[in-house]
């Protein structure tokens, strides 16, 4: 409507408002009322009018130089990992012996344990009177 309202072409034209402090306001029915001391302005741009590019900040030699160092403190990390293989799998595996003594040693313990239960007599327990 606004575009018909003053004769433009609505094809590549973009309109703006922006509010007394210079930030855009969207444009909808919630618009806050215009008045002398914080007036509206309403701009008609065409597409990417304000759009500026901007030179590159960052030389392709310091990104080259950058992704180089951070290649050589990968490979470093996996030639480091590469050289504690074989210690990690040592680690492991006393661990692992640990592991299978404690529990050797635990169904031993079970073994006497069920031996000692075995050896009992239950026939002369319930002869006794209960105890309740």
């Amino acid at each position: 409507m606004i575009a018909h309202a003053f004769g433009l072409s609505s094809l590549g034209v973009v309109l703006k408002i922006r509010n007394h402090r210079g930030r855009l306001i969207p444009l909808n029915s919630s618009i806050p009322a215009n008045s002398k001391h914080r007036p509206h302005v309403l701009e008609v741009t065409r597409f990417f009018q304000h759009l500026h590019p901007k030179p590159r900040t960052v030389p392709v030699a310091v990104i080259n130089s950058s992704m180089k160092t951070r290649l050589q403190a990968v490979d470093h990390r996996v030639q480091r990992l590469d050289d504690l293989l074989p210690q990690v799998k040592l680690q492991h595996d006393d661990r692992l012996t640990q592991e299978l003594r404690s529990l050797d040693l635990k169904l031993k313990f079970l073994y006497r344990r069920m031996e000692v239960a075995d050896s009992h007599s239950w026939k002369g327990m319930l002869s006794r009177a209960p105890l309740w």
